[in-house]
């Protein structure tokens, strides 16, 4: 088959794993997706469009300061601890994982700190209803002791995806149950906000236990014994690629996050309800390409770390026109039916969101298409050249977002998404191929 297909020995390697890691990503991405799709089914039965909208509200509010504040170090971990292991180094690899479990119990814990501290005023500068802040502080609770961006790094350079997969859908299966039970017991909004508190705990920890099983199967012992000075100095660069990658993350999400906030202020909550159920409808298109985007990563950065530029061009081009196969395929047939599916899983009330849906998928196509050129350009050290992309593309979304709403109603916030990830894929389409004409630069740390 490798013959047929002109792969090399190491490229059929590469081939095999990518697409074991893949399978196991994307089926629980694919599984955990339509479990989200009944939550948010059961959420919608219970609240309506309005109460939706509020919890749409709170859970926004939570995680722009969650993700204004907590640095995310798991791509800094994959990419110099896949260095560090290529080196047989496993020193440098243990104190790289006990910087990220620092780094991860302080962010999160000045994120709750600061969401709990934020809410009384928060809630009656926004004009939100008289209990909001009390909602907003339980809610904040589901931002502590996250430490499943350091587990993240270890599974996936471990190729422990099946793990990863394993707790994803076990963790939507819990929500689900839970959900159904606050429906059934009619506790409404206050228990939909428990619920989402306890699948944060639980998505927090349960990865980052069984991470710790993998480290210690590996031989690495108790990392947390070690001391960790020396990391600078061991991952040249290392502060830059942390900073630049979260900035970069930090800025794309909040942006996309405050959709609802603005949104908020701008129409009546009844539309902020129909918004979310946009969202999150494509949010569960988006999980048909977050697999392959988790599972290239590792990839890239080997390809790239070890001089295989053809190899390193060959997988990102191959990946771009499957991605896009997958969204003519799968999603364009999908846009005819939503008003009909709308209507069926969450009420016939919810079928006005219909065009807000589409819409919202369409500007996931243009992410889908292109996922794989994020983990390219962090694999190739052009992480600066990204928070520019992302900054040009966050300027654009802001300035438009209100006048998109004006103009359209609130079928506008999700052009406005349509506008920034269309600016995010000519942005990193040009400086990837452009970058290949230029010459390899290492950058100083």
């Amino acid at each position: 088959m490798a013959r047929l297909i002109n792969l090399s020995a190491e490229d059929s390697q590469t081939a095999g794993r990518l697409m074991r890691n893949f399978s196991w990503v994307f089926s629980s991405q694919a599984v955990s997706g339509v479990i989200s799709i009944g939550t948010l089914a059961i959420m919608a039965q219970s609240l309506g469009p309005a109460g939706l909208g509020l919890f749409a509200i709170f859970q926004a509010y939570v995680r722009i300061v969650d993700r204004l504040l907590r640095l995310e170090p798991w791509q800094a971990v994959i990419k110099y601890g896949v260095d560090a292991l290529s080196d047989d180094d496993g020193d440098r690899f243990m104190r790289l994982l006990k910087g990220s479990v620092y780094v991860n119990l302080a962010g999160s814990t000045l994120a709750a700190g600061v969401s709990i501290l934020a809410a009384q005023v928060t809630a009656r500068m926004m004009g939100w209803p008289e209990d909001s802040a009390a909602y907003l502080a339980l809610f904040s609770l589901a931002l502590l002791l996250n430490l499943k961006p350091t587990a993240v790094a270890v599974l996936r350079i471990f190729d422990r995806f099946d793990v990863l997969a394993k707790v994803d859908v076990g963790i939507a299966l819990l929500r689900l149950v839970l959900s159904a039970g606050v429906w059934l017991m009619g506790y409404g909004l206050w228990g939909f906000v428990l619920v989402a508190v306890i699948e944060g705990l639980a998505n927090s920890l349960l990865p980052f236990v069984y991470s710790l099983r993998y480290v210690h199967q590996r031989g690495y012992g108790k990392f947390m014994q070690l001391p960790i000075t020396g990391i600078r100095e061991e991952n040249p660069g290392i502060l830059r690629f942390l900073w630049n990658s979260n900035f970069n993350v930090i800025i794309r999400q909040t942006v996309q996050r405050l959709d609802v906030i603005l949104l908020s202020v701008l129409v009546d909550e009844k539309f902020v309800g129909f918004f979310h159920i946009a969202r999150r409808v494509a949010d569960s298109a988006l999980k048909l390409g977050r697999p392959l985007n988790q599972a290239i990563f590792p990839e890239l950065a080997r390809k790239w770390s070890s001089g295989e530029e053809r190899g390193f061009y060959k997988l990102v081009n191959g990946v771009l026109l499957a991605i896009a196969g997958l969204c003519v395929v799968v999603l364009v047939p999908a846009a005819f039916l939503m008003p009909y599916v709308l209507s069926v899983m969450f009420g016939a009330g919810f079928n006005e969101a219909a065009n807000m849906v589409n819409v919202q998928l369409l500007a996931v196509i243009l992410l889908l298409a292109t996922m794989v050129l994020n983990p390219a350009m962090l694999s190739m050290g052009r992480d600066r050249e990204l928070l520019w992309v992302t900054l040009l593309g966050s300027v654009m979304f802001l300035a438009c977002f209100a006048p998109l709403v004006g103009m359209l109603g609130p079928v506008g916030a999700s052009v406005a998404h349509v506008l920034f990830n269309g600016t995010l894929v000519a942005g990193t389409l040009f400086v990837l191929y452009w970058s290949r004409r230029q010459p390899t630069v290492r950058r100083p740390a």
